[in-house]
This record gives C-alpha cells, sequence and structure tokens, in this order.
C-alpha cells in the first residue's frame, strides 16, 4: 500500500497535501513520502506555518517534518533555529510572514524541520519556480484546512486529501463530508470559450468579482460577489445570463439569497477557479442542481487519493479497515491509511 501511494504520486512534479480538518494526518502523509522518494531532489514548503511539536490551535503532540540529505526546504527566518539538520542557505524569496522571510536551504544532513512559507497563490507559485530553478525534481506542500487549501491546490499539479477521526467521532458524517469535498475537489472543467477570450482576462484577474455572461459569452454585469446586493442583480438578471464566473469565493450565503429569489435555475452554470471556491454545504449544492444549475471550474484538480488517520487528539480511536472500506464505497478513490499493519 505505501508503494502504491507513492506510485501515484510519482509522475506528478508538485503534489499538495491538504487536510478535512487540523489533525487529519497530512504530516505523516507528507513524511512518507519524502522518505520513499529519495531518488530524486525532492523539495517541500507549507501554506503557513506546520511542522511544530505541538498543535498550536488543539495543544496535541505532532508528527514532525523529517527531511533527507539534499532536500531543498522553503521555511520562515525564525524557524531556523528550530530546524536540526545541517543547512546550506540558497536563497531569499522577499516573502515575508509573520515567522519572517521565507528562505531556501538545502539539507546537508538529516533532520527535523519547523516549516512556515506564503499563504498567498501568487507567492506560492514563485516559490515553486524558485524551488525548481535550484534543482527540485518534485515539490510537496503542506497544505492548510480544507477551506483554506486554494493558494496549495493552485500552484500543485495533484493533490492529496487526509480525512479522519479529527473530523468526527461518527464513521457515517466523516465519509459524507468527505465524499462532499471530494465532490467539489472533482468538479469538471468549463469548456466555455469565452473565458479563454482577452476582453474577459481582466475582468477574471479581479478578487471576488462575479461575472455575468449571457449565452454568448457576453459580458452583461459584474459585482463584488461578497456584497448584499450581489445575489440581486443576478436574480434580476437571471432571464439574459447563462454563466455567473467568480474569480473568489462563491458563499454560502449569496447562494442562499439567490435560491431565495429566483426558483428556476434552469441551464445557469456557476463557474469558479477551483473547487476549494465553493464554499456551499452539500444541501445548498443539491438544491442548485434540483433548479437546474450546474458547477465548473475553469482549473481542475488532480486528486491522486485520500488519507485516513484513524485517531483523534480527542483521545479516541476509529475502526480504520471500516472507514477505509466505506470511504472507498462512496467516493471510488484509492484511499490509505499509511499506518495500518497492512499498509
Amino acid at each position: 500500500m505505501r508503494r502504491s501511494l507513492l506510485e501515484l504520486a510519482k509522475n506528478s512534479s508538485c503534489v499538495a497535501i491538504i487536510g478535512m480538518e487540523k489533525n487529519a494526518g497530512k504530516t505523516t502523509v507528507l513524511n512518507h513520502l519524502l522518505a520513499d522518494d529519495r531518488r530524486c531532489i525532492s523539495a517541500v514548503t507549507s501554506i503557513g506555518y506546520d511542522g511544530e511539536d505541538v498543535d498550536q490551535v488543539t495543544g496535541t503532540d505532532k508528527p514532525s517534518i523529517y527531511v533527507g540529505c539534499g532536500t531543498l526546504v522553503a521555511t520562515a527566518n525564525n524557524l531556523l533555529g528550530q530546524c536540526d539538520f545541517t543547512r546550506e542557505l540558497l536563497g531569499f524569496t522577499g516573502f515575508h510572514t509573520p515567522m519572517g522571510e521565507v528562505l531556501v536551504l538545502r539539507a546537508l544532513s538529516d533532520g527535523y524541520a519547523q516549516i512556515a512559507g506564503p499563504s498567498t497563490t501568487a507567492q506560492m507559485g514563485m516559490l515553486i519556480q524558485m524551488l525548481q530553478k535550484y534543482g527540485a525534481t518534485k515539490t510537496f506542500i503542506d497544505g492548510a484546512a480544507a477551506r483554506k487549501s486554494t493558494a496549495a491546490i493552485s500552484s500543485s499539479d495533484a493533490c492529496i486529501l487526509a480525512t479522519g477521526a479529527s473530523f468526527s467521532h461518527d464513521i457515517e458524517h466523516i465519509v459524507s463530508q468527505t465524499k462532499h469535498y471530494v465532490s467539489l475537489l472533482t468538479l469538471p472543467t468549463t469548456n466555455n470559450e469565452a473565458l479563454r477570450h482577452s476582453a474577459l482576462a481582466t475582468a477574471i484577474s479581479a478578487h471576488n468579482t462575479c461575472l455575468l455572461l449571457d449565452q454568448n459569452g457576453q459580458l452583461i454585469n459584474s459585482s463584488d460577489s461578497l456584497a448584499e446586493t450581489s445575489a440581486d442583480l443576478i436574480a434580476a438578471k437571471l432571464a439574459e445570463v447563462k454563466s455567473l464566473v467568480f474569480t473568489g469565493a462563491v458563499t454560502q450565503k449569496l447562494i442562499q439569497r439567490l435560491l431565495a429569489k429566483a426558483k428556476k435555475l434552469v441551464g445557469l452554470q456557476i463557474i469558479a477557479e477551483d473547487g476549494t471556491r465553493f464554499m456551499l454545504p452539500d444541501s445548498q449544492i443539491q438544491e442548485l442542481q434540483q433548479r437546474g444549475a450546474t458547477m465548473f471550474v475553469r482549473r481542475s484538480v488532480n486528486l491522486l487519493a485520500v488519507t485516513v488517520n484513524p485517531v483523534s487528539p480527542a483521545g479516541f480511536t476509529l475502526d480504520s479497515h471500516h472507514l477505509c472500506e466505506r470511504l472507498r464505497q462512496s467516493i471510488n478513490m484509492p484511499v490509505f491509511d499509511i499506518l495500518a499493519p497492512d499498509a
């Protein structure tokens, strides 16, 4: 099973490990991939701060990130004293975090690392390019909890989703919510040709904007997707609108207001950058579909697998075999507990 997870990731140049919740086992998966991938030059970084011995939210012990000699490490300056591997400074990034500027290092010995990286999509993309310039053939991003994982996913060409007992004590609840998030991550890519036209390029690059397009891909109107009046504008223009293109989050509040104002949404396409931007519960998605709307993304997510951590920081342990089997039945995707005896 360990080899199978590595096999799934072998053709990807940048893999993000994201979690349904904190303590879902992301760092354990990261360590597994780093340890098994010594044949190439690996690089590792993080969305925000990760690698601490004790989780700053739950107060529970966390596994440390372990890097091998030759690994490239992008981390913040103020954490260097807490990294016990011998290192060579390769470069400064100019990206500043609460832990200081992000630096690029080469490990000259094996050791433990604490990692803090940039939190924006643009900076993470530039950091990946910098790591590749220094020779990285595969980069691993220790991502954030699901709703904050956009920067990791946008910068990678593959991702792994970690779930488990930290999310819930109820196996069926874990299964249903993991299935829901997997369905968002694997939404189909839009074939809307209008989004490739230069006339919309500037509008699409704006933050938190909702673009209203007609059936010919022409821009009818636009609004701030976080504004109270955005749903009102959409509802008023529904007779003309074929597509809603969101440059930021598609929020539960906006969709709730839209559903209250528009009973029929037949033929309406709702398009976001990727699946992490749909911040909607399963009930709302079902309601949108029942009324005739469909959801698409501009950038698909290459979800390789789901990993399971059956141990909760609250002190209980779930039946790993049962949880893995229920997930496999529900999401039709490889599921691994990499610490299981038969792994």
